[in-house]
């Protein structure tokens, strides 16, 4: 690998879910040298608590794996971050596994055996689209979706740990309603907090950063895009 493909995968935080255990452990083993962070999953639950705790750039992963398959996955996932990137990998390279695939919201689809080369490759790929896109989501305020990155008055701005969590998944659906479970799931891992926690920090993100975020009673809050 080149001096460039290292730099821009040791920015990539990926997940890998695969019940296959020579599979897994050589993606693994390839890919941990080279990513920011690499997570494993056997199946596709412990795929989605990981994805609830890590956040991870890259997902990717088999279509069929035991207890739940990719695709129940995907959708579990894609709830919570309508643009997740996902690789999908299969040995059944089949046009229904295909079209499945792509319509669940897969970026890029690999048959097996995957050789290394070929999945930094597609990581690679994925790094460079609409890495340069920014959306406006208040006066002054602007996200970049793909690095994940805040601007304020055109200057990039960190938040604390759970403030950052909220905003990205108000921020990954935008002007889309999030429920107090996603916020459960996402933000506090299902640890025990209150609907009163969650109100208190949407309102310091509000006053911080100028937010139009509304209370949906009983059902949760959605960020609204400026206009």
């Amino acid at each position: 690998m080149n001096d460039e493909v290292l730099s821009l995968l040791s920015t990539i935080s990926v997940l890998i879910a695969e019940d296959d255990e020579i599979a897994r452990e050589t993606i693994t083993e390839g890919l941990r040298p080279c990513c920011k962070a690499v997570n494993v999953a056997r199946d596709g639950y412990e795929g989605v608590e990981l994805f609830n705790k890590f956040n991870p750039d890259i997902i990717l992963t088999d279509i069929h794996m035991p207890l739940m398959n990719s695709f129940d996955m995907m959708k579990e996932i894609l709830r919570v971050k309508s643009r997740q990137k996902f690789i999908i990998f299969t040995s059944y390279d089949t046009d229904h596994n295909l079209i499945k695939s792509i319509k669940q919201g897969a970026t890029l689809f690999l048959k097996k055996p995957i050789d290394m080369q070929t999945i930094r490759g597609a990581l690679v790929t994925l790094t460079f689209k609409n890495e340069d896109e920014l959306v406006k989501i208040s006066d002054g305020v602007s996200i970049n979706l793909a690095k994940e990155k805040i601007y304020k008055d055109g200057q990039e701005i960190y938040l604390t740990f759970l403030q950052n969590r909220l905003f990205w998944l108000l921020a990954y659906n935008l002007n889309s309603l999030v429920g107090y479970e996603m916020i459960d799931e996402f933000v506090y891992s299902n640890e025990p907090t209150s609907k009163n926690s969650a109100q208190k920090a949407i309102s310091r993100l509000k006053n911080e950063l100028n937010l139009n975020v509304k209370n949906i009673f009983d059902g949760g809050y959605m960020l609204c895009a400026s206009k």
